[in-house]
């Protein structure tokens, strides 16, 4: 089950790019046939996967900041703090 909800999110937001999957195999440096296969099920989508879309979700938002959601400021700050950033937040 995790795998096809992952699956789901993955195309989520791959289509909140806009981005065919064409484009995003050629972002993400993977042959397009890899990315059909991930979209299919064929092979699971992995949490890197759905970090590195995050990824260029936030390259994204530095040209538009209406793509920011809050699930990516959270992953975000995790993947920051698990690589020894600290977070602090301002009152």
């Amino acid at each position: 089950m995790q795998s096809v909800l992952h699956r789901r999110e993955f195309i989520r937001r791959r289509k909140q790019l806009k981005l065919t999957q064409k484009e995003l195999a050629s972002e993400l440096d993977l042959p397009p046939d890899e990315l059909r296969k991930l979209e299919r099920g064929d092979q699971p989508v992995r949490r890197l996967h759905l970090l590195a879309l995050d990824q260029l979700r936030l390259q994204a938002a530095t040209r538009d900041s209406g793509l920011v959601t809050a699930a990516m400021l959270l992953n975000a700050e995790q993947l920051l703090e698990r690589i020894g950033y600290r977070i602090i937040r301002s009152p």
